[in-house]
């Protein structure tokens, strides 16, 4: 739930861009937060928390959690009229990308959509080598992950993981600079030994 401060009951318009009203939510660890997390506030409005520490709620707009002494600065995404009262959920949480992916917890028809939008997170974030672990098994989600390599923008190889970092277990790849636009597809080369990294 919402708490417009000094709203005194009425609703408040929200229009687009930095958010000038302090608002008070109860049940979401609002400092926690990542930057670029969403907050759904009623049915209409978006919220995305910003960069920074936190803020004296006391003169400038921003999102805290009861109880705090600072409020995080946001963004108005979806504008609306907010109510004290109004629900205020998670729409999503920023996940800092890694140089690991983990398949197990994906179907398979799930697979070449979660690695490519991993492998464009991990390349976006300068990451130049990254492993995927698809498990052995029978190798029916390291076939799906070879698959979707061959034509992931940016994937400049791909080999099986040495025996101590998974072995056919997990798939190295090796990622092209942010910067380099002549990356546009993948080449498996089993020939070059992977990195010790991931």
């Amino acid at each position: 739930m919402v708490a417009v401060r000094g709203s005194a009951g009425a609703p408040v318009p929200l229009p687009p861009g930095s958010l000038a009203v302090e608002l008070v939510v109860e049940g979401i660890p609002i400092a926690e937060l990542e930057p670029g997390t969403r907050l759904r506030v009623g049915r209409a409005i978006a919220l995305e928390l910003g960069p920074g520490a936190g803020r004296s709620g006391e003169a400038s707009g921003g999102v805290r959690e009861v109880d705090a002494g600072t409020s995080v600065p946001a963004r108005v995404v979806e504008p609306g009229a907010v109510r004290p009262g109004d629900p205020v959920t998670l729409e999503a949480v920023r996940v800092p990308v890694g140089d690991l992916l983990d398949l197990h917890w994906f179907r398979p028809d799930e697979t070449a959509a979660i690695v490519a939008a991993y492998l464009a997170e991990a390349r976006a974030a300068g990451l130049g080598e990254v492993r995927i672990v698809h498990g052995r098994g029978r190798g029916v989600q390291r076939a799906i992950v070879q698959q979707a390599l061959a034509g992931v923008p940016g994937v400049i190889g791909f080999a099986p993981a040495p025996p101590d970092r998974g072995g056919w277990g997990a798939t190295i790849v090796r990622l092209a600079s942010p910067a380099d636009p002549s990356s546009d597809g993948a080449r498996g080369d089993r020939s070059r030994p992977a990195s010790g990294r991931p």
